[in-house]
């Protein structure tokens, strides 16, 4: 197993303790649905073609640390005249001299390079978890506005078939002479505004399934089958999540930035010695009328007359500068972002609850009441259509608020740098 991976593997034995409690904002799913939210984020990622873009970078990153790491290359210089010639009498040219030069790095370049390079691999590789992590907050949007728009086929079916009943109660009441032709039309109207209601649903779901088959690649006939839409599970304790943000991709991201920022202005530091070269060379010549091969050693030099590199140490260090800022305003705008999609999750779990209690199942129950009520003649149809139009608001409101519970905890796992896959082991579940 490579270095990084185990380093990976170790962190995550690491937190045990934390994994537990993160865990519960992994939803739960039905076994019977053929996808589940978890399948749904791995297909996100198997496919995205922004992954491919982020493991290139990563690479390229690796091939720049890799030459970094390396001596420059050696020059040989090979020298021509036709100074032998004339002094032996044969003419014609011939090599005089071929030489070596070797730059010699000083004063730590090669490492400082080296290291600014494997800075810049560790910030790409948490860009890469980053975008990961975005891909599957995509993914998980679009699960879940598919949920929505299934739960919104459901409730209007079981609106059409009782508003269908209701309208075949009032044909027989008013064949019998117990209701109007007025309120006959009414019940028949109701009945018409739920088969508009299904049609609106059904068109709803058409464009959650084309965007949910979209973001997860798949084809028009793969069969899709969800779980129900339910509540989600009361997330950890705000402080759990904040004891845990550091490890947040976006900030490993920044602050490898300011690592290599940094160890940007060492190696403008080292660059600011004058560079020394090494050259070796051998040359032919005629010493008191023999051909001869003499041996040359010697050092260069560059003079820093008009440029000392002052200016680019200022110019790293405010870079550098302007990293760690940048690093704060992203750590600051996390723990925002974290506060307030956690007070908004607990806040719609509330209102779930609340909703049902208080409006939900007793809407139900009186439009159940009434529905006898009214069969048996003993209450007007007003009393029968304003129950029915209280469940379907009662009803749609509920969905609204699964819906919306389920988008605020998409929000707090991106907030909090939580993965619902595997694919990232440091990232605790």
């Amino acid at each position: 197993m490579p270095l990084t991976s185990q380093i990976r593997w170790a962190k995550c034995a690491q937190h045990l303790l934390l994994v537990s409690s993160l865990l519960l904002l992994v939803p739960l799913s039905s076994p019977a649905a053929d996808w589940t939210l978890d399948r749904a984020a791995e297909r996100a990622l198997s496919v995205a073609p922004e992954l491919d873009a982020t493991r290139a970078e990563r690479d390229r990153r690796a091939g720049l640390a890799d030459e970094a790491g390396r001596w420059p290359n050696p020059t040989l210089e090979l020298g021509f005249s036709d100074e032998l010639g004339i002094q032996d009498g044969s003419g014609g040219w011939a090599v005089k001299e071929y030489a070596v030069r070797q730059p010699l790095p000083i004063d730590g370049r090669i490492g400082h390079r080296a290291g600014v390079a494997e800075k810049r691999i560790e910030a790409a590789e948490a860009q890469r978890v980053q975008r990961a992590l975005t891909m599957e907050h995509r993914a998980a949007l679009a699960f879940h506005r598919l949920q929505w728009a299934e739960a919104r086929i459901e409730q209007a079916k079981d609106q059409q078939e009782w508003t269908q009943r209701f309208a075949r109660i009032g044909d027989r009441r008013a064949r019998a002479g117990d209701l109007s032709e007025r309120e006959r039309l009414r019940l028949n109207l109701l009945h018409a505004e739920a088969r508009a209601e299904l049609d609106e649903a059904r068109q709803l779901r058409k464009a959650a399934l084309a965007s949910y088959r979209g973001v997860l690649g798949i084809d028009q006939n793969t069969p899709v089958s969800l779980p129900e839409l339910a509540p989600p599970a009361t997330p950890p304790a705000l402080v759990t999540l904040r004891d845990r943000l550091e490890r947040h991709p976006m900030l490993q991201a920044a602050a490898q930035q300011v690592a290599a920022a940094r160890a940007e202005v060492k190696q403008a530091r080292a660059e600011r010695l004058p560079d020394l070269a090494l050259r070796m060379a051998r040359e032919r010549t005629y010493i008191n009328g023999r051909d001869e091969t003499t041996n040359h050693i010697g050092f260069s030099v560059e003079l820093p007359l008009w440029s000392q590199g002052r200016g680019r140490v200022d110019a790293k260090q405010s870079e550098a500068i302007r990293q760690d800022a940048e690093r704060r305003v992203t750590e600051r705008d996390l723990g925002i972002r974290l506060e307030r999609s956690h007070t908004r999750l607990l806040g719609a779990l509330e209102h779930i609850d609340e909703h049902r209690t208080a409006v939900l199942i007793p809407a139900e129950q009186v439009l159940e009441q009434t529905r006898r009520g009214f069969e048996q003649g003993e209450l007007r149809l007003t009393e029968l259509i304003d129950a029915a139009q209280a469940n379907i608001r009662a009803t749609r409101r509920n969905i609204d608020l699964l819906l919306e519970a389920r988008e605020h905890e998409s929000d707090l796992r991106l907030a909090a740098g939580l993965m619902l896959t595997t694919d990232y082991p440091e990232q605790d579940r």
